[in-house]
């Protein structure tokens, strides 16, 4: 089936969950929520919190009347919670805007202390969704008030969220117990407008810092969640922070095609991050056709400041990934490592809206003066006279374009010093945010998102498991039809169905009108248990002891679950271990329990082992390492493995010479 959805955040409803910062007033003070609107004709806005029907707020809304909601500082139980009121399910928490009429408008939560400012827009409607990956960026820095939050509120009754995929070694608050959820997944039940927080402490584990950043959030009906860090740090060791949060919106809404725009911080701080949904997925940057990094589903890639086109305000980036995945933006408003603000970046696509009308009192963060401006991007196909930009003084004048490194679709600006209300308008497809500075204080918001694009349905018929399935798009009325496994072209499947002959992951590029858009992807598996394992060596020659760092990875691709999965890897002579880690199970030498699995998953574990010469007289030797899989099926073995690495062992050559020397002494008579 083929829908249209409104994906931008200009929404009649709107849900902001609550989130827990690192001690009250340490990220946030000051808050106020900001509402604006191209509606010329004056609204109501309802805001009610939590469960309650009684009325929290009320606002009257137009396009010339924006209006700001100022909420009680610092942990006020209703945006930011205190330690008791972390861990557990509230009733009186997070807040419900909407218009009942119907009229549409912006939300965008602004807050602040004296040294930290943050934003987060909401994303209307759009923001419901029963899968999201846990965002954010990896908390770095030394302050013992740094923490990760993740908030969740329900929209419906009878909705059970669980929380999974996340570094077994994380813990997260229950209560004043900052180590009070130690289960490997975690499963809550919310009701209509219900919520639940969690924070995870980085003070309290090493893997607080970023073991969560990836992890799934799932749900059997629609939710909101807002994600991020309250504080964050960016650079390793350093106590200086800032607060980084946004709302992104649920896995089957995102994309493979991001462009972004550098603010004005340093290589630290200017940093996409990409979290990964499906296995094998390739990022590329700048149209370069050799991937900067692979990653699997829940991983994450930061990349490199140093692909930005420029290294100051304004550069550009162009990154695509083979498969969908999520798009953070950590960015700073100043050139200090403790000025960073967080986006959820949306896709492009030929169908943005052509208008950002308005982002009201840009320059404001909750009652403190920032300086600072926005960032665009634009069609190439719409003239730069045909995009205007106007805040509290008027026309503003825009600077010239930059181009896009490895697309010829998009250009890009950046307008600085702007006040007041701030409309972009233009003939053609934009996406805008914003970023702005205060002393310490550093901010970011994005307010553009996907509009009216479709929904491309597929179904699988012919058995759902292979050899025999096949994959249809559902009322298939467009132009063109290109299928795609794992990523990559699938030569010659051009039509609206496919009959795939391996398990993996399919999608189809469809064309209308002119412009392209992608399938989610699908799963294929074969009817019959296949486990697959593979075994990798970060070196095949090295010298006599040194280490060498094994990964072996089990994937099922069976389509029913299988059970008692265990990897056994018995290390031969010559080869000894050193460390291990895990992503599910126990690992007790030669045997990695993993438990059961379910079709697609993949695990890991990681050896870290030295390796020696059998003698001392032994130039050199080569140990072949194997490892092998039982489980309660039948491993039919459709797919190839390679559990083999042989690694060679050189002898060393001594770089210092000791000689021994025999002094003879003589005596003389006299």
């Amino acid at each position: 089936m083929v829908s249209f959805t409104g994906f931008s955040q200009l929404s009649d409803l709107h849900y902001l969950p609550p989130l827990k910062q690192g001690g009250n007033n340490q990220a946030v003070t000051q808050q106020k929520i900001y509402l604006s609107t191209p509606e010329t004709t004056a609204f109501t806005v309802n805001i009610y919190q939590g469960t309650s029907t009684a009325l929290f707020s009320t606002a009257t809304l137009s396009k010339t009347t924006p209006q700001e909601i100022t909420l009680a500082n610092g942990d006020n139980n209703i945006t930011l919670m205190v330690n008791d009121s972390t861990g557990v399910v509230l009733t009186n928490a997070g807040l419900r805007l909407e218009a009942p009429g119907g009229e549409k408008f912006y939300a965008n939560y602004r807050g602040r202390s004296g040294s930290q400012a943050t934003s987060l827009t909401s994303k209307g409607r759009q923001a419901m969704g029963t899968h999201f990956k846990w965002g954010g960026t990896p908390n770095k820095g030394s302050q013992n008030s740094l923490t990760n939050t993740l908030g969740i509120m329900a929209t419906d009754d009878g909705t059970t969220v669980t929380l999974s995929g996340y570094d077994p070694d994380c813990e997260f608050r229950l209560g004043n117990d900052r180590d009070g959820i130690t289960a490997d997944s975690y499963t809550i039940t919310l009701d209509a407008n219900e919520s639940f927080v969690f924070e995870a402490y980085v003070g309290e584990t090493p893997a607080n810092a970023d073991g969560w950043l990836g992890a799934d959030v799932i749900s059997n009906k629609p939710i909101v969640i807002s994600n991020g860090g309250l504080n964050t740090g960016a650079r390793v060791g350093y106590s200086g922070r800032d607060a980084a949060i946004d709302q992104p919106v649920p896995q089957n809404k995102i994309g493979k095609e991001y462009v972004f725009i550098r603010g004005n911080g340093t290589s630290e701080t200017e940093i996409p991050i990409i979290i990964g949904t499906q296995n094998g997925t390739n990022i590329y940057v700048n149209g370069n056709t050799t991937p900067i990094a692979t990653i699997n589903n829940g991983d994450y890639f930061e990349i490199p400041e140093s692909n930005y086109s420029v290294s100051s305000a304004g550069g550009n980036m162009y990154v695509t990934t083979s498969k969908d995945a999520y798009a953070y933006q950590l960015m700073a408003g100043a050139s200090a490592i403790y000025t960073q603000g967080l986006n959820f970046i949306a896709p492009v696509n030929c169908l943005l809206p052509d208008a950002v009308d308005n982002i009201t009192h840009i320059e404001d963060a909750a009652g403190v003066t920032m300086s600072g401006g926005v960032t665009i991007i634009a069609s190439t196909t719409t003239p730069d006279e045909n995009i205007t930009v106007t805040d509290e003084n008027g026309p503003v004048t825009l600077p010239a374009s930059s181009a896009v490194a490895g697309t010829t679709l998009w250009k890009t600006y950046f307008v600085a010093g702007l006040t007041g209300d701030v409309t972009v308008e233009s003939t053609g497809p934009i996406a805008v945010g914003f970023i702005g500075f205060s002393g310490a204080r550093g901010i970011a918001g994005y307010f553009s998102g996907f509009d009216t694009v479709p929904e491309v349905d597929l179904e699988v018929e012919g058995g759902g498991c292979l050899p025999g399935a096949i994959i249809s798009v559902v009322d298939a009325n467009f132009d063109a039809y290109q299928w795609y496994q794992n990523g990559t072209i699938v030569p010659g499947a051009v039509f609206s169905s496919y009959n795939p002959t391996e398990a993996g992951d399919y999608f189809v590029r469809v064309t209308k009108g002119g412009c392209t858009y992608d399938s989610q992807p699908i799963a294929a598996y074969y009817c019959l248990p296949d486990v697959v394992i593979k075994k990798v060596a970060d070196t095949n020659i090295v010298n006599d002891g040194d280490e060498v760092t094994f990964t072996i990875t089990v994937e099922s691709l069976g389509v029913n679950p299988i059970s008692n999965v265990v990897i056994t890897d018995l290390l031969p002579d010559g080869i000894t271990l050193v460390s291990s880690s895990i992503s599910k199970g126990s690992f007790s030498y030669p045997n990695w329990s993993i438990g059961n699995m379910s079709s697609g998953d993949l695990e890991t574990l990681i050896l870290v082992t030295r390796v020696t010469l059998p003698d001392v007289n032994t130039s050199t030797a080569t140990y072949t390492n194997n490892i092998s899989n039982s489980q309660d099926q039948t491993d039919s073995n459709i797919t190839t493995d390679d559990p083999s690495e042989s690694v060679t062992v050189n002898f060393k050559t001594p770089t210092t010479v000791i000689t021994n020397r025999r002094i003879t002494f003589r005596a003389t008579r006299m």
